[in-house]
């Protein structure tokens, strides 16, 4: 064996373990912060209690509407973006020459790199008043809105990973099919597509994850209210809750760890959804079907 590979073969496992080492090191540290809350109120009721005053004379933490929010506008703007997402990349794959489609993509990458800030402004001066008009309400900022700017935020992640993985499985399978005298679309319908669900899957849940933590773009357009979200009104999801607040929280205090606390929810989402993922992709490689996610 080279040295190189001995080299390799050693330092892999060791950053494997590092990095999970991180993570739960990251997982313990915030459930010592939250511990005071989590004695002051039990985990279900903080989960199920819809009410979120910290600094009462009696605090209540109930964060039920506020990971409603979260979870709300997630899915809202996958739903927008999911659809669009793969019709931009069939299209890219099937419409446009490889040159065009390189370009596309460079510069669908190049609108993934625009900060958020620079996002929420445009949510602000183009969505905000589009919805208030549109709907006729006395403000735009809505679950709707942040969806809407969240939608555009992720939609790059889902056009690049689907357009690789489609254009792999179409470049495996388009010479045979044509000498069987299929035609792309059919080709791309029929054998492409079902090929590419394990990627299309896992592209959703990195653009999912990517709009559960998204905070300043979402914080400028929905509205920032802990009350029951609805599609046209205000709502405050996790991370905004924590930009806001955590500047001005007094440290160690009740209020303080109750937004560890929220986190903790956060990321508990977060890794239950990629498990979740991962546990589907390891029982599609189980039951024969060898998809590349």
């Amino acid at each position: 064996m080279h040295l190189s590979d001995r080299f390799t073969s050693g330092i892999v496992p060791i950053m494997a373990v590092s990095v999970l080492a991180l993570y739960i090191g990251l997982v313990l540290y915030m459930a010592i912060e939250a511990w005071p809350a989590l004695i002051h109120m039990s985990w279900m009721d903080i989960v199920t209690g819809i009410v979120w005053k910290p600094m009462a004379e009696s605090p209540v933490l109930g964060l039920a509407y506020i990971i409603s929010a979260s979870l709300y506008v997630s899915l809202l703007s996958l739903i927008w973006a999911l659809p669009l997402g793969i019709g931009t990349s069939i299209g890219l794959s099937l419409g446009v020459s490889p040159r065009i489609r390189q370009f596309c993509l460079s510069t669908i990458d190049m609108i993934a790199g625009i900060p958020s800030v620079i996002v929420g402004f445009i949510g602000l001066a183009v969505v905000v008043p589009a919805i208030q008009s549109m709907f006729s309400l006395s403000t735009g900022e809505s679950i709707l809105s942040a969806s809407l700017v969240l939608a555009f935020m992720i939609l790059p992640y889902i056009v690049t990973h689907c357009t690789e993985s489609i254009e792999t499985y179409r470049q495996c399978y388009e010479e045979t099919a044509l000498g069987l005298g299929i035609s792309p679309w059919h080709t791309m319908k029929a054998i492409v597509l079902p090929s590419a669900k394990g990627s299309i899957i896992l592209s959703s849940v990195l653009a999912f994850s990517r709009a559960m933590g998204e905070t300043m773009a979402v914080m400028m357009v929905v509205g920032n209210a802990p009350i029951l979200p609805n599609l046209l009104g205000k709502a405050e999801p996790i991370p905004s809750l924590i930009a806001l607040e955590m500047g001005s929280v007094e440290y160690n205090s009740l209020h303080y760890s109750g937004l560890y606390v929220a986190a903790l929810v956060l990321l508990i989402i977060l890794i239950l959804t990629n498990v979740l993922v991962y546990m589907y992709s390891w029982k599609t490689r189980k039951d024969g079907h060898h998809e590349v996610i």
